[in-house]
């Protein structure tokens, strides 16, 4: 567990020195071989994209695999030097912060577009509606839901089952978002990418949802989880939206009336600005210091044989 911890800080330590990975992103190339070989693959059938899941991940994971098993041959210290730029490049936790401060800079400064351009860059996606309020309201989502995947569930997995597990559920969130049925395009192909996206991120989710709830308003975390989550879609957003917004006191969570069908579930009635993007931001740093320290209580406890 100390080792653990103290590859943890440093893979931490790492994406805060360098957060933009040298301005180049550690997937992109990734990124470019699965466009190719969805081209190849995608004939509009589940088989079709659970085949082209198979054929891009399995190279990387066994790669990942027998570099490691080969250094533990050589030396235990390359070993944890690998681990740790394994996991610093499967973590994204300064630069997700740094582009929702300039959202919410940009925001403050009264240049939507500026704000419009950082959201767009955070998420991959582009904005549609270009008001303050729903900007800020879809980087707080963003916050949320990107804290789970691009910091605690590859922590969660990484903890459990070291560099392997932790690239692979960097690879099925890549995927998720190349591949994932949102279009007719990929409404069978991506089924595969989607689901295994979901199955790695199902336990994580809940874990950061519950934690949202610790370090902000616990009863309101618990009571807009159990009303709003099933108004998503996605079986993991769901939870981290409802107890994310629930703890900054950001919904009431009670049932809208018939007429107001506007917005989100859990931002009705809520304007949305950009003070509450740094309150996301602080939730975010409050949740990951609160493990942090569990971790450390726990290495502790070990070391001076509390629990044997």
């Amino acid at each position: 567990m100390a080792i653990t911890l103290i590859i943890i800080l440093f893979a931490v330590a790492l994406d805060r020195l360098f957060p933009d990975r040298g301005r180049a992103p550690p997937f992109l190339w990734y990124e470019d071989w699965a466009r190719s070989v969805e081209q190849r693959f995608n004939g509009g059938t589940r088989g079709q994209g659970l085949a082209a899941v198979l054929v891009v991940a399995g190279p990387v994971l066994l790669g990942v695999a027998l570099i490691r098993y080969v250094l533990s041959h050589i030396s235990y210290s390359l070993v944890y030097i690998f681990d740790i730029l394994v996991l610093y490049l499967c973590l994204d936790l300064y630069r997700l912060t740094r582009q929702a401060v300039g959202v919410s800079e940009s925001l403050e400064a009264g240049d939507i577009l500026m704000a419009a351009s950082h959201l767009e860059t955070m998420t991959g996606k582009t904005t549609g509606d270009v008001t303050e309020s729903s900007i800020a309201q879809a980087t707080v989502e963003a916050v949320l839901k990107h804290a789970n995947t691009a910091i605690m569930a590859p922590l969660f997995w990484f903890i459990l089952f070291g560099p392997v597990a932790v690239v692979l559920q960097r690879l099925a969130a890549l995927l998720d978002r190349l591949w994932g049925h949102r279009s007719a395009q990929f409404a069978e192909f991506g089924w595969a990418a989607a689901r295994l996206d979901d199955l790695l991120g199902w336990v994580p989710a809940r874990i950061t949802a519950l934690s949202y709830g610790i370090m902000g308003s616990f009863e309101d975390a618990l009571h807009c989880w159990r009303r709003q989550a099933g108004m998503w879609s996605d079986i993991n957003s769901g939870p981290l939206l409802a107890s994310g917004f629930g703890a900054m006191h950001m919904s009431a969570c009670e049932e809208p009336e018939e007429e107001d069908i506007s917005g989100p579930p859990a931002v009705r009635g809520f304007v949305v600005n950009a003070a509450d993007i740094r309150r996301a931001v602080a939730l975010l740093w409050r949740v990951l210091l609160f493990w942090l320290a569990v971790a450390l209580l726990m290495a502790g406890a070990r070391l001076f044989g509390v629990f044997g």
